[in-house]
């Protein structure tokens, strides 16, 4: 590849994905960014999440921006644009290594190209990544892990590979069975099948993760001891038994639901229907082990998430997932490189090539949505913290002094149909855990929570019957908020 060609690779991604995740490009609030609110950069970086989780590319820059300490909206909004263009890196690493085993020398066969490499790393799943302040340093461990795959398997550079093995564990292990899939994907396009070269240069792969992934459990548990902090490692409080249960009872949802990220149970059918469709050909035409080869890169994207059962709850958090959101581009590049199995069918080949077009608009309608509905659970509760703000200080030039704030929500859910799931279930002031830390989150006002229980003969005594979101009762210094949903 030509490095003009990779620049424009490189760009197009850049503005695709600053298109379909604009509404996060204002700044977007997770779980964690209200945490790192209240704890400040460093002492989350050191006493919270990233030392403790054997994060520690992420402890080290959290720590230098502690420093500096710039706003969570101002450090979201750059750690976005950074997620984009390292992802962008990602995406022309996937397209050259297409372009390795299928030329891509028509405007037809580039854009097509550029469809897969972009789906691959661009997927749905994106979307959870870039809620969070350190979306960046996850992209860099999805980037490391690629390319540690094309070094090790094409390059047979094991050294150059297994540092950056390493370097991706330690920035985020959810992202381990990235390094699986691709690895495999990237095998057994090199070794032409499932044969002994192919287990010749994917027992390298294996090596370097074992090894990095052991580094990674000592260095979790050594590096409190050595700094002196007084803190062990998350893996001490997992009942891995437990989590094991819960991950594949739930996974179905994960299969068929896709987190909500993606229409239910479109990406299984477009799954199944690629490999059926797959299958079929294959006994037609007497390829079966292309057939088979398909199915199994398949089960490698879909089993290499096993290894994160016993550590994660993967129903919470898709970004662990992230290889799932691979699967369907993964399949299509095999095909794609080996000619859609050398059949010479027409019919299959414009049948793969009509998915794929499917599937990459559904995938870039389904991010921009996502990010919309999520930005919207955020405005929610923005605006409810400023019409509680707004009454506040209504309240103060009558010369009153609200202390203390009581909320309690109330209603059948009527008032929150109009929302889609994505926004009812990140939405503290529809899911009922509205409280005085969301309150000083987004308006920066510190008020105690009031002691006094809010009780039905309360409401009753004092607030109207009405579906109103928003309704407010003081007595003396504290405000109470009626919030009906």
């Amino acid at each position: 590849m030509s490095k003009k060609t990779k620049i424009i690779i490189f760009a197009i991604s850049v503005i695709i994905s600053i298109g379909i995740s604009c509404f996060f490009l204002t700044g977007y609030y997770s779980v964690d960014t209200e945490r790192i609110y209240f704890q400040g950069y460093t002492d989350y970086a050191t006493k919270d999440a990233y030392i403790r989780d054997g994060r520690f590319i992420s402890a080290i820059i959290f720590v230098i921006v502690g420093i500096f300490n710039p706003s969570i909206k101002t450090m979201h909004i750059i750690s976005l644009i950074l997620s984009i263009f390292i992802l962008s890196v990602a995406v022309v690493q996937i397209y050259e290594c297409i372009t390795r085993y299928k030329k891509s020398d028509t405007k037809k066969t580039k854009i097509f190209t550029f469809l897969l490499s972009y789906t691959y790393i661009f997927n749905f799943i994106v979307v959870d990544i870039f809620q969070f302040v350190d979306s960046f340093v996850i992209s860099l461990s999805i980037l490391c892990f690629i390319i540690a795959s094309k070094k090790i398997v094409i390059e047979r550079h094991w050294k150059i590979g297994f540092i950056l093995t390493l370097l991706g564990i330690i920035c985020y292990q959810g992202t381990i069975p990235v390094f699986i899939a691709t690895a495999a994907l990237i095998t057994i396009l090199e070794s032409k099948g499932i044969n002994k070269e192919f287990f010749k240069r994917i027992l390298p792969c294996a090596i370097c993760i074992f090894i990095s992934a052991v580094i990674s459990v000592i260095l979790v548990n050594l590096v409190p001891v050595i700094t002196g902090m007084e803190i062990s490692g998350r893996l001490a409080e997992i009942n891995f038994i437990q989590r094991i249960k819960t991950n594949l009872y739930t996974m179905h949802t994960v299969i068929f639901y896709t987190f909500k990220l993606f229409p239910p149970y479109i990406w299984i059918a477009l799954s199944m229907i690629i490999l059926i469709i797959s299958i079929i050909v294959g006994i037609q035409k007497k390829i079966l082990p292309f057939s088979a080869n398909v199915l199994f890169i398949f089960l490698m994207h879909i089993f290499s998430l096993l290894i994160m059962l016993p550590i994660q709850d993967i129903s919470k958090a898709p970004r662990v997932a992230y290889v799932i959101g691979q699967a369907i581009s993964g399949i299509v590049i095999y095909i794609y490189c080996n000619n859609f199995g050398e059949t010479k069918s027409k019919w299959y080949k414009n049948f793969i090539i009509a998915i794929m077009i499917i599937y990459f608009i559904i995938t870039i309608v389904s991010i921009f949505k996502s990010t919309y509905d999520l930005k919207l659970a955020n405005r929610i509760d923005e605006k409810f913290s400023q019409a509680i703000e707004t009454e506040i200080e209504r309240l103060e030039e009558q010369g009153i002094t609200i202390t203390k704030l009581g909320m309690r929500h109330v209603g059948n859910g009527e008032n929150i149909e109009k929302y889609s799931e994505l926004v009812r279930e990140n939405s503290y002031s529809i899911i009922g855990l509205y409280t005085i830390r969301t309150l000083q989150f987004y308006t920066g006002r510190v008020i105690e929570s009031a002691v006094q229980d809010f009780t039905d003969e309360f409401i009753n005594e004092h607030f109207e019957q009405t579906d109103e979101e928003l309704q407010f009762y003081n007595t003396e210094d504290t405000l109470y908020v009626l919030i009906h949903i």
